[in-house]
């Protein structure tokens, strides 16, 4: 019998996850392999690898799969790269459906991750496991006042403190669990906060009536801050709880886009 298998291996040296799917394509080998796409890009990767090699009689079943893992890499700003590894007749599968027009295919691990190092703009990643104490929100910005300094980013040192504080008091308030904060610096201007927390309930951007008192409450305006400050942000569910990222850029280029879905909880 022909064992069937998902597999995920994350190269920390790198910054790179691998997922390799095995065996043939089932229905629950798809939602498997889509639960360990969403997981590993909450982890704001470099990039991600598929690995469909191991894959028996999938052909049909690829380019849907491949276009779904792109429009989840899409839920986070910046996307994060997706590079294939296919055989013979899946790649060229691919490659008539203009998915690799798009998305790199490469015969084998090794040709993929030399394409991402020749074709990738500078990257660095820091990450802390925070407990939800008075004390988070500090130790968060103490984070990002590194991470700034070292990858040169000292004009969104203050925002994304700011950003940082809102999302790690929001996290310790309302989730009340451990949480993981992760910064990303993608490209030369650009950083990436990603706070991630065991509550899976979305925020919700309150938006204040027109005649309201002109004296908001002085709680409830944590995601008014971070839409105020960053220049693009959003949420979404994990299999474990969720996360709440928001992009900063670097210069004059100041385009918000905000990306709450509908659901509950404030923030």
């Amino acid at each position: 019998m022909l064992e069937t298998a998902i597999t995920v291996r994350e190269n920390v040296d790198l910054a790179v996850i691998d997922i390799a799917a095995k065996g043939r394509w089932t229905w629950q080998l798809r939602v498997d392999f889509m639960a360990a796409v969403r997981k590993s890009l909450t982890q704001q990767p470099r990039a991600l690898i598929l690995d469909l090699a191991g894959l028996v009689d999938a052909e049909h079943e690829l380019v849907a799969s491949v276009l779904l893992a792109e429009q989840q890499s899409a839920v986070h700003q910046p996307p994060v790269p997706l590079l294939v590894v296919a055989r013979e007749a899946q790649a060229l599968r691919l490659h008539y459906s203009a998915v690799a027009r798009r998305i790199p295919v490469h015969a084998d691990r090794a040709a993929a991750l030399r394409h991402l190092m020749a074709n990738t703009p500078p990257f660095g990643q820091a990450r802390l496991v925070l407990q939800p104490s008075l004390r988070a929100a500090a130790k968060a910005r103490g984070v990002v006042d590194d991470a700034c300094r070292t990858w040169g980013l000292p004009q969104v040192l203050y925002p994304a403190r700011l950003i940082v504080s809102e999302l790690a008091t929001n996290a310790v308030e309302h989730a009340g669990s451990p949480f993981t904060v992760t910064l990303t610096r993608r490209g030369a201007g650009l950083l990436h906060i990603a706070v991630e927390d065991d509550l899976p309930r979305l925020p919700k951007l309150r938006l204040w009536p027109k005649h309201a008192d002109p004296m908001p409450p002085l709680r409830g305006n944590g995601l008014r801050i971070v839409s105020a400050a960053a220049t693009a942000w959003g949420s979404h569910l994990t299999a474990h709880g969720k996360v709440v990222w928001a992009t900063l850029r670097a210069g004059p280029e100041r385009i918000r886009t905000a990306g709450v879905a509908p659901g509950a909880a404030a923030g």
